[in-house]
């Protein structure tokens, strides 16, 4: 607590969201890519430099000619700009004389096109090369690189299990653990979730559909043949022009019997899509989650945290074994009511992947496998006193959230993970203990 000025009203103490973790990097010349380089900042899963660290900015190639016969320790860019450079940009880089000791190429908060992105900036743009670089850093949200680590002999992978939702969701990471009155530049308060109001129910399940995917493309499409639209507040917001789905020239589903679905408080793209949509967890028993990629990376979001965040039953669907690795980490996925063998890649007919290379039909046909299950499971769940069984676990909903914050917030040391990493004994940490900061349910 602090006072106001005539010392006597106990106020609460204002804290700026950048103040809650920042990093100093020390003896060190830095050259940032822009746009979209993601390392240094606080809003998304940063390291948090940018008001203590002495660096030069890039923009787009504008500017290269400032940085001729320049040699700096790290060049550090965002992968997504970095792979649209143009083969004749490159050169920019080798007629100006910019040279580097590591190149660190930042991808952690997508990455499921890891294999095409390697090959892009290292054997086609040979951007390592160029800069004539000592070692690569690469950023990507993943475990297991023993496949692709044989390729690229120069490059070091950033290793941590469970990565992505917790680079996700870290307390620095406002567009979750924030709110409307946060946004004002303070972080007195992070959100913690929902409050337990099982009276405010009053559908079985949610399902929260944004862009185009095969697999939320199925999901809709099974959702309305077997009726079960009503039991749900569903939403796809940019459903596919093309309706027929088909893999190596043969067509197994003719017509997708999808459309565009808001639900009734949504017209468009809610501004904080990423964060918690109060209003439908609140109202639903079940999280239907889709996340962004199921293909072989086991790439995680945001959106797998939801469920327990919300105090909600969780169904996912995502990578093979998405919901055994949150098992693993120890969340409660209410085994004992829910049959998740959805989550399982040994079904009748499905495609075993050879390649890791990015491959979206196939993963489409594999998914069409997976998604009946879910769609049955869901419809046995819709029989079901649905409201006795989830008033009866109160706790295990409860014991889930709580894991939540311990992951993300009070035993969360990723980013010291990263910027060890990226920067080793260069880094200092300045980070604000999680006992002064208060838990808020939304």
């Amino acid at each position: 607590m602090f006072y106001d000025n005539n010392g006597t009203i106990p106020m609460e103490r204002k804290i700026k969201i950048e103040k809650l973790f920042e990093t100093k990097i020390n003896n060190k010349k830095i050259l940032l890519l822009e746009p979209n380089c993601d390392l240094h900042n606080p809003g998304f899963c940063g390291l948090n430099f940018r008001e203590t660290t002495k660096y030069e900015t890039l923009n787009n190639l504008d500017n290269i000619e400032k940085f001729k016969n320049t040699h700096w320790d790290y060049i550090i860019g965002h992968v997504f700009y970095i792979r649209t450079i143009k083969k004749s940009k490159v050169n920019l880089f080798l007629e100006n004389n910019i040279t580097c000791d590591i190149l660190v190429c930042d991808e952690l908060g997508e990455g499921f096109s890891l294999n095409a992105d390697c090959k892009r900036i290292l054997t086609e743009l040979r951007l390592d090369k160029v800069l004539k670089v000592k070692k690569v850093k690469w950023l990507a949200p993943f475990y297991d690189y023993s496949t692709i680590e044989k390729k690229y002999l120069n490059v070091e992978f950033f290793k941590e299990k469970f990565s992505g939702p917790l680079l996700f969701c870290g307390k620095l990471n406002h567009m979750i653990h924030g709110d409307d009155i946060q946004r004002n530049d303070y972080a007195n308060n992070l959100i913690y979730g929902l409050e337990w109001k099982p009276e405010l129910k009053d559908k079985l399940f949610l399902s929260l559909n944004n862009d185009t995917r095969t697999h939320r493309s199925l999901l809709i499409h099974y959702l309305t043949e077997e009726n079960l639209l009503d039991k749900g507040y569903v939403s796809y917001l940019r459903p596919p022009n093309d309706l027929s789905l088909s893999l190596h020239k043969k067509t197994y589903i003719d017509k997708l019997n999808v459309k565009k679905l808001t639900i009734p408080w949504e017209t468009e793209i809610s501004n904080n899509r990423f964060g918690i949509q109060k209003r439908g967890a609140e109202k639903t028993y079940i999280d239907v989650v889709t996340e962004s990629s199921t293909g072989l990376w086991p790439f995680k979001t945001e959106k797998c945290l939801k469920p327990f965040y919300n105090l909600q039953f969780p169904i996912i669907f995502g990578h093979e074994g998405i919901m055994q690795d949150l098992r693993d980490v120890g969340f409660d996925l209410f085994d004992d009511i829910i049959n998740h063998d959805y989550d399982k890649g040994n079904q009748h007919g499905y495609i075993k992947r050879i390649s890791k290379d990015m491959d979206l039909a196939i993963d489409g046909y594999n998914d069409n496998k997976r998604m009946p299950l879910l769609i049955k499971e869901l419809k046995r769940l819709s029989t079901l006193d649905i409201k006795k069984i989830y008033e009866s676990n109160k706790h295990r909903f409860l014991k889930n959230q709580q894991l939540v914050w311990n992951l993300t917030i009070k035993e969360n040391k990723i980013l010291y993970k990263l910027g060890e990493f990226v920067f080793g004994d260069s880094i200092q940490y300045d980070e604000l203990p999680y006992k002064n900061l208060n838990k808020m349910y939304l």
